[in-house]
């Protein structure tokens, strides 16, 4: 006797009877779906994406940085090279495996796959839809059992238990040498006084906000400011009350910004800020507030300040070099301009 497969098919009439049906679905099903539109820049993801890395559900903002946030340091670039190769036409396929953070802090391997589904009309992505795929168990499966080939190829089998000991000292000892360097990195991309972002850490992040920015023609703002007439601070009040000054601004303004945006240390009474994803119009706003906010802020002693902001939108055709020149030549108008402005 034959057998027939029955294919289950849905029919809807409108938009509201098909949503009915595709979002109980998508709340069920194991994988973690994605739907990216490169013309409002909202990447949705379903309950069970948040479900998988043990997120509560809807906590993220629907932006491709949270995808890009949560990649393992280590895999980022590979990733990001796979994902341009596919948007580009260099590949046809977009399927890669990688790790994700979860809430708790620890990795989880997923396999990534995803599917242009319409083109703008330059032939650009307007929208990419996929799912990330569980694989921890299969990846933890396939170490632990190249580990034992190894061992059983090498004959030392019979010292099995001899090397786990071992193991566990070797992994406690690397612990805490990973430990030590991420503190040592920490220190080397933070300001000593101030506890932002210094000098060094803001350059790497800039080159990488360019990037992102090129990537997904985002627009992208950059302000540099300081404090107009700090050496009279200095000179009247003396370098301690400046450096608490300098201290209680960098938490004023770092508390202020929105959760993407970054502030860092240029040096002496100069900081910079990144408004990524964000147009000159919209940062204009942003950093009006700030300037209002300082001038009616007392600080140490009392003492009120203002400061001087030069703000630019980035120009995709331009380096990074002369993104960063037009803030610093916009901030040296605005504190040729009577101070306590904005130029942009």
């Amino acid at each position: 006797m034959k057998q027939y497969k029955t294919l289950i098919t849905y029919q809807h009439n409108t938009l509201e009877e098909s949503d009915k049906t595709l979002n109980p679905i998508l709340d069920i099903i194991m994988e973690g779906t994605w739907d990216w539109s490169t013309k409002t820049g909202h990447v949705d993801r379903n309950p069970s994406w948040y479900r998988m890395l043990g997120y509560e559900v809807g906590i993220f903002l629907k932006d491709v940085f949270t995808w890009e946030n949560i990649i393992h340091p280590d895999d980022y670039p590979r990733v990001m090279q796979h994902f341009e190769a596919y948007i580009s036409g260099q590949t046809d396929k977009y399927e890669i495996e990688y790790r994700c953070k979860k809430a708790d802090g620890s990795y989880l391997w997923i396999v990534d796959r995803g599917k242009i589904t319409e083109w703008n009309d330059d032939g650009s992505v307007a929208r990419m839809i996929g799912a990330h795929e569980n694989i921890h168990d299969r990846k933890m499966f396939e170490s632990e059992l190249l580990s034992k080939n190894k061992l059983l190829q090498e004959g030392n089998a019979t010292l099995q238990e001899l090397l786990e000991e071992k193991n566990l000292e070797l992994q406690k000892a690397n612990e805490e040498l990973e430990k030590k360097i991420e503190e040592i990195e920490r220190i080397s991309r933070t300001d000593a006084l101030t506890q932002i972002a210094n000098r060094r850490c803001f350059e790497e992040e800039i080159k990488k906000e360019v990037e992102r920015a090129k990537r997904y023609k985002h627009p992208l703002s950059l302000a540099m400011f300081d404090i107009d007439f700090f050496k009279d601070v200095n000179d009247r009040y003396g370098h301690i009350v400046g450096d608490h000054i300098l201290i209680e601004l960098s938490s004023l303004i770092a508390k202020s910004l929105r959760v993407h945006d970054s502030i860092a240390r240029w040096g002496g009474e100069e900081f910079t800020l990144l408004l990524p994803n964000t147009s000159l119009n919209v940062s204009i706003s942003v950093i009006e507030k700030l300037r209002k906010l300082i001038k009616h802020t007392n600080f140490d002693q009392n003492i009120s300040i203002t400061c001087s902001f030069g703000l630019i939108e980035y120009d995709r055709e331009e380096s990074v070099e002369e993104f960063f020149k037009r803030a610093d030549d916009a901030l040296y108008k605005a504190k040729h301009s009577g101070r306590n402005t904005l130029i942009y």
